[in-house]
C-alpha cells in the first residue's frame, strides 16, 4: 500500500472533506482579485476598494457582481466568475460578507 493511500486511509471523511471545500481568500488570491482591488490599504487600485464590501453589499449583490459584473456596473473591467463552480462562487461571497 502507498504512502499516499496510508494518510487517506487514516485521516476520517470529515477532515477529507474539509480540504476539499473551497476557501474564499484562497480563491480571492488565485483569481487575482487584489491584483485590482484594494484590501486594507488606500484604496488607489483600478476598481472599488474591498474594505468594508460585506457591509455595503447583500450576499445576492456579491454573487452578481461575481458571477455578472456588468449587470452592476456596466463599464466594469471585471471578467465575470460564472464559469466557477457554485461552491467557488459561494465561498468567494461568504469570504466578501466578512470584509466589514
Amino acid at each position: 500500500m502507498g504512502l499516499a493511500l496510508v494518510v487517506l486511509l487514516a485521516t476520517g471523511p470529515e477532515s477529507r472533506a474539509q480540504t476539499q471545500q473551497p476557501q474564499g481568500a484562497d480563491l480571492a488570491n488565485r483569481l487575482g482579485c487584489l491584483a485590482c482591488h484594494a484590501l486594507n490599504g488606500p484604496g488607489d487600485k483600478l476598481a472599488a476598494p474591498l474594505n468594508g464590501v460585506g457591509t455595503r453589499l447583500t450576499a445576492g449583490e456579491l454573487a452578481l457582481s461575481i458571477a455578472y459584473p456588468r449587470q452592476r456596473h456596466l463599464r466594469a473591467k471585471m471578467p465575470s466568475y460564472a464559469y466557477l463552480p457554485p461552491a467557488e462562487q459561494a465561498a468567494l461571497v461568504e469570504f466578501l460578507q466578512t470584509l466589514k
